[in-house]
């Protein structure tokens, strides 16, 4: 399946070379931006429906979506599933409602966590707690791309089991790219 994946998110040109800072801090010379996919729909389906199918072997009751690059991702993991989504925030909204989860409060059980690339799954892991907060029962997390920088380790220490479609090692395999 990891070939697959990787071929679509090439063809929507979700590879990218140069000098990045990363959500980390980190500095890397190659920077994975999923959100491109969601430009080339044949390819997001391709995505959607590889994240659908892990998620629906979790067993979740609901899909939650990371701010910002998991939320077209959880949306539409949720609507294959035909599960609730609701997407958490960065930090809370400064007006209206002013919650951290967004979607119908009442809405509770078991979540999978969605989010693109996972470094050292820092941002997966603020959602995480926001959601345990709220009574959700978190124990995996969903990416397309686990960049291999710690985030598994991290993540396994707050009992969470991080699912990756294909690590950062993989796509430039498939790309031909020197990860040097």
């Amino acid at each position: 399946m990891s070939g697959e994946i990787a071929k679509a998110l090439l063809r929507a040109g979700c590879l990218l070379q140069g000098e990045f800072k990363l959500s980390s801090g980190g500095v890397s010379r190659f920077y994975v931006d999923v959100r491109r996919v969601y430009s080339h729909p044949s390819e997001a389906k391709v995505v959607a429906g590889a994240l659908a199918e892990v998620a629906g072997k979790l067993g979740c009751d609901v899909v939650a979506g990371v701010e910002s690059g998991g939320i077209p991702l959880a949306t539409m993991v949720a609507f294959i599933l035909d599960k609730p989504l609701v997407y958490v925030r960065k930090k809370p909204k400064e007006h209206g409602t002013q919650r951290m989860i967004e979607g119908d409060p009442n809405v509770k059980g078991v979540a999978v966590v969605v989010d693109d690339v996972a470094t050292t799954g820092s941002s997966i892991l603020r959602a995480v707690s926001a959601l345990r907060e709220a009574g959700f029962s978190v124990s995996d997390a969903l990416v397309v791309v686990d960049r291999g920088e710690g985030a598994a380790q991290n993540l396994e220490k707050a009992g969470v089991r991080l699912h990756a479609l294909l690590t950062l090692k993989e796509l430039l395999e498939e790309a031909g790219a020197d990860e040097r």
